[in-house]
């Protein structure tokens, strides 16, 4: 009974996410900074995506097997009028692609 629990705490120590704001990124890495510290993480995304977030973006950051990293960052408030299922794609820039669930796609207000 001791062996295993003690063995569950080692396996579960660090699992828990975090998050933190990012000072800097580039080269789809970002560097930010939370309660425990400043690190370094490479960025995930689904297939066929790249993002770089921004400065001062809240960063979502989890342990892997091959280090901590950033999984994405929190959603900021928007305007964006989105029914469940549907997808926004934004930039800094202003240039926005709606993905509607009646199959309409809008890309910067124009209706395909």
């Amino acid at each position: 009974m001791w062996l295993s629990k003690n063995i569950a705490r080692i396996e579960n120590k660090n699992t828990a996410a975090s998050s933190g704001k990012i000072k800097q990124s580039a080269d789809r890495r970002i560097s930010a900074s939370a309660a425990n510290g400043t690190g370094q993480f490479a960025l995930a995304a689904p297939p066929g995506m790249i993002f770089i977030p921004q400065k001062d973006d809240e960063a979502v950051v989890i342990p892997t097997d091959s280090g901590q990293m950033c999984i994405g960052v929190r959603i900021p408030p928007t305007d964006y009028e989105l029914e469940a299922g549907e997808i926004a794609f934004y930039s800094a820039g202003g240039a926005t692609i709606f993905l509607k669930n009646n199959g309409k796609v809008i890309i910067n207000g124009e209706e395909y």
